[in-house]
Formats: structure tokens, sequence, C-alpha cells
């Protein structure tokens, strides 16, 4: 059963930004790959008191990113991966149309697994690193240009024949700049294997960002004092012994200083051998 649920927490990973991250083992010598593509639209955002706010002038913020993740076990407990996104950021309204393309914040790190007798459940820790392959020096900005790390912990169970749960807690840090953020996470997710190698997963996600900086911009990757609370379904089918592709949308229905809107993805998770 992990085996089977392991690919279906891997879109959890490379899905929208701040969604919930969650592992089983991959396996010894084992390699997942998984190229993907999503798009986020924020018309809208939450202002200081978490109230829904129309963007100025008809103000529009979106991504589109595609992205490559490659993870390999160099134990049955121990996995390294890595995560290469390349984005196209826009920022509009009915006056002007500003755009920024290019390799964004790239992602590696290491997860060691600890399994219970029975393999039914697993601890994880996570440990990875933020490298930046860009400078902001023109708007919409990519990322906040600076480097950074994050721990991660979760625990992953079989409540039920079919389910799996997936608790996570995360605290980030970006250290180029005096005012940081520090950032703390916490996820839930539930999914379901269903009948024809089908799966269905949901998601709740909460991420509070902590900054000396408390101004809002409508330049939506550079703000980094907010807070935002998202949900997300995802459905997963796979088409051969090695092939699952996945849709995921995801929405952010609270929030505070932080965009609001939809967010769509799709990508293959691909296991070798």
């Amino acid at each position: 059963m992990a085996k089977k649920i392991s690919a279906a927490l891997l879109l959890l990973m490379i899905g929208a930004t701040n969604i919930v991250k969650a592992d089983w083992p991959i396996g010894k010598k084992r390699v997942n790959f998984s190229p993907a593509f999503g798009y986020t639209s924020s018309p809208r955002y939450f202002d200081s008191t978490g109230k829904v706010r129309a963007s100025a002038n008809g103000g529009v913020y979106s991504t589109k990113t595609i992205g490559l993740y490659v993870a390999t076990g160099l134990s049955r407990r121990v996995d390294v991966f890595v995560n290469v996104p390349y984005s196209f950021v826009s920022a509009s309204d009915i006056y002007t149309s500003n755009g920024t393309s290019g390799f964004g914040d790239i992602t590696t790190g290491i997860s060691y697994h600890t399994p219970s007798d029975d393999l039914k459940s697993y601890f994880t820790l996570k440990a990875q690193f933020y490298i930046p392959v860009y400078s902001n020096l023109v708007e919409p900005y990519l990322g906040y240009g600076s480097k950074g790390a994050q721990i991660g912990v979760n625990y992953s169970f079989l409540p039920k024949t079919g389910q799996f749960t997936v608790v996570e807690g995360i605290i980030a840090r970006y250290f180029d700049n005096v005012d940081g953020p520090t950032q703390l996470g916490l996820g839930i997710s539930h999914g379901f294997q269903l009948p024809k190698f089908q799966s269905l997963t949901f998601v709740f996600n909460h991420l509070s960002s902590f900054s000396s900086n408390k101004i809002f911009s409508s330049n939506l990757n550079s703000n980094k004092n907010f807070m935002v609370g998202r949900i997300a379904c995802s459905y997963g089918k796979r088409i051969s012994r090695t092939v699952t592709p996945y849709i995921q949308a995801s929405y952010s229905f609270y929030g505070r200083n932080v965009g609001q809107g939809m967010t769509f993805a799709l990508f293959l998770s691909i296991r070798l051998p």
C-alpha cells in the first residue's frame, strides 16, 4: 500500500506553492520524475483585516510555472530530491501590463523516513534549501531572491484500507535580508485509493509568514508579512506500471496581506525502474 500511495503524495510536493508536502520512501536506487505545469490567478487580495478586496484598476496577478521534480532513494529510509521551476509572472490592469520570466528558486533537500513495525505509518524528517538563480531587477518578481532553508516533519498513516492521512509541520527562514521572512506552516491531507488505479486527495494548508517588513505590495511575490489558508483537491489515474497523470486545483479561502484566487496544476508521476 505504501508504494501505491507514494505516487499520490508526490503531487503534493510539486503542486501549488505552499501546498502540504509529504513523503513515503521512494525505495533504494529508485527514481521519481515529475514534469509539471501550474497556473495561478489572483484578481483579488486579502487586506490587513482579512477582508477580500478587488485589485486596483481591475488588476490581475498571475503565474505560470513549468517544473521538474526529481527524487531518488539512497537507501530504504533516505531520499534526496531537487525541484527546478521556470516561471512566467505577469501583473496587469486596465492601464499597464508587465511580465517577468526565468528560473525561480531551485529547491534541493534530503528526507529520512522511520517506518512502524507493520509499515503502515511513517515518521519523516526533511531538510531542504532554496537557491535563487535570478535577480529581482524588474517587477513583478519571481520570488524573494534570497537563499533559505526549511525543516519539516510529517506523520503518514493508513487510517482505513484504501485511505491515507498525512499531517505535516514546517518552519522556513530566508537568510539574505534582515527582514527574512520566517515562515511556519501546517498541512493535513487525506486521500482515497479508488478502483481502477485511481486516487482522490483532499488537502488543507495554513502558512504564516513573519517579517519586520509589513508593507503590502501588488507585486505579490515580494510580500513577507502575511497569512493564508488553502484547500486543494487532486485526482490521479495510473495509465501504466510506472506513469500516473494528475490534475489538481487549490483555492485560498482566508488570509491577510496576500493574493486571493485559484491555482490549477497538471503533472506526471514517473517511477523508475
